[in-house]
């Protein structure tokens, strides 16, 4: 699911790049396919201290003309565990297309930002 890196990025559009159903649906999205019991479980009490409990993940990515979301890379990645940066790489990258930003009402590829938080704790 990922396209080639391009350039051609439109830097400001008209409408920007949602999810297809918007924040509800993101959220539905994110309960139903991130699993962050592995980042969990890598949590010990140095990582707790450097990390802490509430985590989030900043991504960037872009979403392409037809929607595809690729060239997903997370900006904060030094404030998170390891193990959460991966699985919210995973998640994004197994996201479903999402509406494309418009420039003049004509899709564009554009870049977007996305947050993911989770709390790290066993329940």
């Amino acid at each position: 699911m990922r396209c080639l890196q391009d350039t051609s990025v439109v830097e400001h559009v008209d409408v920007y790049p949602q999810f297809k159903g918007g924040v509800k649906r993101w959220n539905e999205f994110l309960s139903r396919n991130l699993d962050i019991r592995k980042a969990i479980y890598a949590m010990d009490s140095t990582a707790y201290v450097d990390y802490g409990i509430k985590q989030t993940a900043i991504l960037e990515f872009t979403v392409c003309e037809n929607g595809e979301v690729c060239d997903v890379e997370i900006v904060n990645q030094h404030k998170i565990s390891p193990e959460f940066a991966e699985e919210a790489l995973r998640v994004m990258n197994k996201s479903p297309k999402w509406v494309p930003g418009l420039v003049e009402g004509k899709p564009v590829r554009a870049r977007f930002r996305q947050s993911v938080t989770a709390i790290l704790q066993e329940q």
